[in-house]
């Protein structure tokens, strides 16, 4: 499977890893599986690393489409943080994209790094 998570309860990290060809059809699958996923908490924080795609073929009506799949989840007004993981330039803008996209009036901040640790220390520091 290109997209799977983890939930780290003790941590309250959702780590979602990213492989392989990374195309719309896959996000939305993923997207749509997480948020019916039975164990799925709207109040843990995301890790989204993208460090293993080995192409990112998803388009912006894609990523809107996953945000607006997010907004019933939005809407409970749960101050969350994701952390993207995205080291090549391809998967940076595409991730910087999803982060304009999403804008600051949400209740997940959300941040792109090219260095796991970074991100790692990011979330733990909320």
């Amino acid at each position: 499977m290109p997209i799977s998570y983890h939930i780290d309860n003790e941590l309250n990290i959702r780590t979602a890893t990213y492989t392989g060809v990374v195309t719309d059809e896959v996000l939305l699958d993923a997207c749509h599986r997480l948020l019916t996923d039975p164990s799925y908490r709207p109040d843990v924080n995301g890790l989204a690393d993208l460090s293993s795609v080995e192409r990112l073929d998803v388009s912006p009506h894609a990523l809107e489409q996953c945000i607006q799949m997010y907004a019933p989840v939005d809407a409970l007004g749960i101050r969350t943080r994701l952390a993207i993981v995205a080291p090549t330039d391809l998967s940076y803008g595409l991730s910087r994209m999803y982060e304009m996209l999403r804008g600051d009036e949400g209740p997940e901040e959300v941040q792109v790094f090219r260095d796991a640790m970074q991100a790692r220390i990011w979330l733990m520091s909320a």
